[in-house]
């Protein structure tokens, strides 16, 4: 029998033994007539015999082969057809049955009759018969041998009964036995579902990774075990809830109404709910995959999707994939690499094959580059991400069009989004992670914007400012690795080895002599950081968590320096955006709600229909009431921190000075809400990005100064995005707003005069140019 037949065959002979017993039990018996019959005495042999099966299962003698052998196939096929269609067949008209199936015409039954001696056939020609050519052949004779010959009848014998005995039990059915067999195949499958769910978790125990790629192969193993997590979650979720209810206290942001204090909310039952729920999330996410960590990392950016406790959990998701290393490191390592293990052999030198770091994507090795001796941080690809990322990412494009089309459900804090947007975005970004030839151009393009080359040695910037200019080498106090390109591919990533303290590890930055002063002046830089990526280079790294940042520490006195890795997510902003960016944070510098209206609409985040002077109230209410201020600038005493960028500190605390005097508004002006203005407000998905750069650049910062903030921090520094030149020219125009305003401005007033009258200067200069 053909090797490909013999899985078929059983699964059909099993089929036919759980429906039809005594079928199974006379597959068994020797190929004895005799005892065939005596065997086939029940009600099923009964309608065998009665349909004239029986003749066929008890007539194969020894002769049987020979014969078939001398006739023609297309003559030898008619023949058994005949016979089969043939034979008793004025018997089947006079079944009586309570069965399903007991309706049938007698022609029908005949037909179905018919199939499975002739499926018999079909399997017997298939397995049976050494070539069509030889059977064809009327004159060629196949030597057997009489044990060949016995156990060819056996087997025939054997197939024939299966199949009659599928038909007599298809025949049999009735709904208690439809019930019945279903029921019995749930069992089964649940049984099984649940053994694989017990050994999985026991495999998860050892390694958290262990079922990414079966969960990819059996997404219903996946939807099993994300629909345990949904319901070991929802106690979690609705419990504090109810416990707030009944006690008093609720806790709404930073707001710990009905407790005294944090820590008295921090010691409640609800808060260990709330923590237990989130670590439970987190981990469940992890055992998922890949893509689901950074699902969990996108969420976490999300303040108001989630409880604080769960996103405290979720940005911690990185520390906790498990790496690969000894043998399985070497396998990844030869995977990845360009030329395989040649390759990777002729090109380095003194590889770890224990892991430096491990990601959700990937984990980094030390090795020398074999002809210059230079130590390089390796970065290699886990197995089988991309098939991951394609059937993973396929479910949640619907998901994301099921979510749009359900009215406000694509809301997020009053703020109206296209999931479906931001997931395409998304999935762009995700995608380019998981090419390392991306993330190789990003790291390089990053490097040059702020121009930091090998070594960390400055050359020269390729960002300008505002006013056209080539902005300032960054490169004493911002650190980022150099990238081998021509060494990296999909998989692998060539990169220099810069070893720092990671930026939230307090003790190892205690035992470095990282002082107070130096954490605060290492805020302020990552803030400028990012001021510049935002609005001069329009490109920035999205994923700013303590796991890609670190500090480098001098032993010769110098100042401490940032340092970025990691830029397989990064986003391009548009000019208008970036100019947007730019605007909203001078407004909130000079708590200029007029300017903050402008800048939204210049980024595009307001809808057509929105209510303009409803969002100004509300945004000078927030101005008024102090819950958008700057702070000033921090003195430092240490001559470490010069800058090479000329900040006036005393014309910027003036500038935050005029900006904290109170407006001309009354108290009388009715008070805006929250949700009257933010159903005007639509996300775009780039924004999106920008958000969650800015929450987890704020919890690094934060981590590192406790009173930092992003727009306190970035201040200092808008004259280099600007340009000197450009800075004063702006300032000047503030002072002179009486002149300059485009509203109520002198200028414009005139303008309107002299178009009054039909003399518009912007038409006459735009004639003279031409």
């Amino acid at each position: 029998m053909a090797p490909k037949m013999i899985i078929p065959t059983l699964l059909l002979c099993g089929l036919s033994g759980l429906l039809c017993p005594s079928a199974a039990v006379m597959a068994l018996v020797p190929p004895s007539p005799t005892l065939r019959r005596t065997v086939l005495s029940g009600n099923h042999v009964g309608s065998l015999s009665r349909m004239g099966r029986l003749s066929m299962v008890t007539n194969v003698d020894d002769n049987d082969n020979e014969k078939m052998v001398k006739m023609g196939m297309r003559q030898r096929l008619s023949n058994r057809l005949e016979h089969m269609i043939g034979s008793n067949s004025s018997s089947a008209t006079n079944v009586k049955s309570t069965s399903l199936f007991a309706k049938r015409s007698a022609s029908k039954i005949r037909t179905f009759q018919t199939i499975p001696a002739f499926m018999f056939l079909i399997l017997r020609r298939i397995t049976l018969t050494p070539s069509l050519a030889w059977a064809a052949d009327s004159t060629s004779v196949l030597p057997q041998s009489p044990a060949m010959a016995i156990g060819r009848r056996r087997i025939l014998s054997f197939l024939q009964s299966r199949l009659q005995s599928i038909g007599t039990s298809f025949r049999g059915l009735n709904k208690q036995k439809v019930k019945r067999i279903a029921l019995i195949g749930l069992a089964i499958v649940s049984f099984i579902n649940v053994i694989e769910s017990i050994m999985a978790h026991q495999r998860q125990k050892l390694d958290a990774t262990s079922e990414w790629g079966r969960y990819a192969d059996k997404p219903a193993a996946r939807g099993m075990a994300l629909s345990v997590l949904m319901m070991r979650l929802v106690p979690y979720a609705v419990l504090p809830a109810i416990i707030e209810k009944i006690t008093g206290n609720k806790k709404d942001g930073d707001d710990y109404a009905g407790y005294n204090t944090k820590k008295e909310y921090e010691s409640s039952k609800a808060h260990n709910l709330r923590k237990r729920g989130g670590e439970l999330f987190a981990d469940g996410l992890l055992r998922l995959g890949p893509l689901y960590i950074k699902i969990g990392q996108i969420l976490s950016c999300r303040e108001n999707l989630f409880p604080e406790e769960w996103i405290s959990a979720m940005e911690k998701l990185q520390d906790r994939v498990p790496a690969k290393s000894g043998k399985e490191a070497w396998e990844l390592a030869y995977e990845a690499c360009p030329g395989g293990k040649a390759g990777l052999h002729q090109t380095f030198t003194d590889f770890d094959d224990v892991p430096l770091a491990a990601a959700s994507l990937g984990q980094v090795h030390r090795a020398r580059l074999r002809n210059s001796g230079e130590r390089v941080a390796i970065k290699i690809q886990r197995a089988r991400l991309r098939d991951i990322y394609d059937k993973d990412l396929a479910l949640m494009k619907k998901i994301a069009k099921v979510v749009d089309s359900v009215g406000k459900a694509g809301q997020v804090g009053g703020v109206e989004q296209s999931w479906e947007g931001i997931f395409n975005d998304a999935e762009t970004i995700l995608y380019r992670e998981i090419d390392y030839r991306d993330e190789a151009e990003n790291a390089i393009r990053f490097a040059n914007d702020f121009g930091i080359g090998l070594g960390g040695v400055a050359i020269d910037s390729t960002a300008k400012g505002k006013d056209g200019k080539t902005l300032p080498s960054a490169a004493e106090w911002l650190r980022t690795p150099y990238t081998y390109g021509d060494l990296s591919s999909e998989k692998f990533l060539v990169m220099e080895y810069v070893p720092s303290i990671k930026v939230n590890n307090d003790e190892k930055l205690d035992e470095a002599g990282v002082t107070v002063e130096d954490r605060e002046y290492l805020a302020e830089a990552l803030a400028h950081s990012y001021l510049r990526q935002f609005c001069s280079n329009k490109f920035f790294s999205t994923d700013p968590h303590p796991g890609n940042l670190g500090i480098e520490v001098f032993e010769d006195g110098q100042a401490p320096r940032m340092v970025f890795y990691d830029f397989g997510q990064a986003c391009s902003l548009s000019d208008d955006q970036s100019g947007g960016i730019l605007e909203v944070i001078e407004s909130i510098i000079d708590s200029d709600a007029k300017k903050s209206v402008s800048a939204f609409t210049r980024m595009g985040v307001l809808k057509d229909n929105a209510d303009l002077e409803k969002v100004q109230a509300k945004c000078q209410q927030n101005y008024d009431t102090g819950m958008l201020k700057v702070k000033k600038r921090k003195k430092r005493k240490s001559s470490k921190y010069r800058s090479t960028v000329d900040t006036d500190d005393e014309k910027l605390k003036a500038r935050i000075e005029q900006a904290g005097k109170p407006s001309n508004t009354t108290d009388s002006s009715p008070e805006v809400k929250d949700a009257e203005v933010m159903e005007y407000f639509t996300l775009q998905s780039e924004y999106a990005f920008v958000a969650r750069a800015l929450s987890q650049m704020d919890g690094v910062g934060k981590g590192l100064d406790p009173e930092f903030d992003f727009i306190s921090a970035a201040a200092p520094y808008l004259v280099e995005v600007k340009g000197a030149g450009r800075y004063l020219i702006d300032e000047a125009k503030k002072r002179l707003n009486f002149v300059y305003d485009p509203e109520n401005g002198i200028l414009s007033k005139e303008m309107e005069l002299f178009k009054s009258f039909g003399f518009n200067p912007a038409e006459i200069t735009a004639a003279r140019k031409k």
